[in-house]
């Protein structure tokens, strides 16, 4: 049975301050709410939270802005600003009541049947769903690799990209679990096994997901451990990619005067 329950998609924006090219951020926040609002269950709000109100926020009465009430500092490591940005955005869809929440990346993109899918997929005993499956795209070059990628990356989607969960919130639960599984689950990229050792169920959505890359602000390029191994990732994707077509875009709410319009000048991660 489909549910009917609200969907929000929380969208943790980096600051001005916090970025060397404000541009490119604006850009490529454009194309991801784009591809939000492409869904084809339109029933739904976008809430973007950042210290700094976008410019590239369009006129459409379900997107809002949260301003962040801290400093915007450089980016590290621990990836800190955005994990207190996303923690707000849970509590703010929780103050909505009983609803889906998807956190995405300011970057990625949402196939356009997501929002349905979930909906659809979904049971009532699942805390959530995640998307096994998808695509990593290129920024620079355009082109698309499968996740799983054989030989390169081969576990499933989510465990790659962050914009892969789907959490179903339930405020007025005493379990924490199924009160905000995001609080409890933490890492996306173990979601389903986590929950199953906590023995819950998540949903496999048949949707597929974009995992965009090579955009020189992508923080897990850039930053942490596996910056390098990330960076020979793109490498790999490529080399080995095929060019993404008008109808793969298309599956996104995008096309290819989108992408062209929103694609500048490149800076490699240093």
């Amino acid at each position: 049975m489909t549910s009917t329950l609200p969907f929000t998609f929380g969208i943790p924006l980096v600051g001005r301050a916090g970025t060397d090219d404000v541009a490119r951020i604006e850009a490529l926040l454009g194309l991801t709410l784009r591809s939000i609002l492409a869904q084809t269950d339109p029933s739904l709000r976008v809430l973007v939270m950042s210290q700094d109100r976008p410019f590239a926020l369009p006129n459409d009465p379900r997107v809002e802005f949260l301003e962040a009430d801290w400093p915007a500092g450089e980016p590290d490591a621990a990836n800190n600003d955005a994990g207190r940005k996303k923690h707000a955005l849970g509590e703010a869809a929780m103050r909505a009541g009983e609803g889906h929440l998807m956190l995405v990346d300011a970057d990625d993109w949402v196939p356009s049947d997501l929002v349905a899918r979930a909906r659809a997929e979904i049971g009532p005993e699942a805390i959530g769903g995640v998307m096994p499956a998808g695509e990593m795209i290129d920024y620079a070059s355009g082109h698309i690799a499968p996740l799983p990628f054989p030989g390169a990356f081969e576990r499933p989607f989510y465990a790659l990209c962050g914009s892969s969960v789907v959490a179903r919130l339930r405020p007025d639960d005493p379990d924490p679990l199924r009160r905000n599984p995001l609080l409890v689950l933490r890492d996306h990229n173990v979601w389903p096994e986590a929950a199953q050792a906590h023995g819950a169920s998540v949903a496999r959505l048949g949707c597929r997901g974009a995992y965009l890359v090579g955009t020189a602000q992508n923080h897990s390029e850039c930053h942490g451990p596996y910056a390098a191994w990330r960076r020979d990732l793109v490498g790999a994707l490529r080399t080995r990619g095929r060019p993404a077509d008008a109808g793969f875009l298309a599956r996104f709410g995008l096309d290819e005067d989108a992408l062209r319009q929103a694609q500048g000048s490149w800076l490699d991660c240093r």
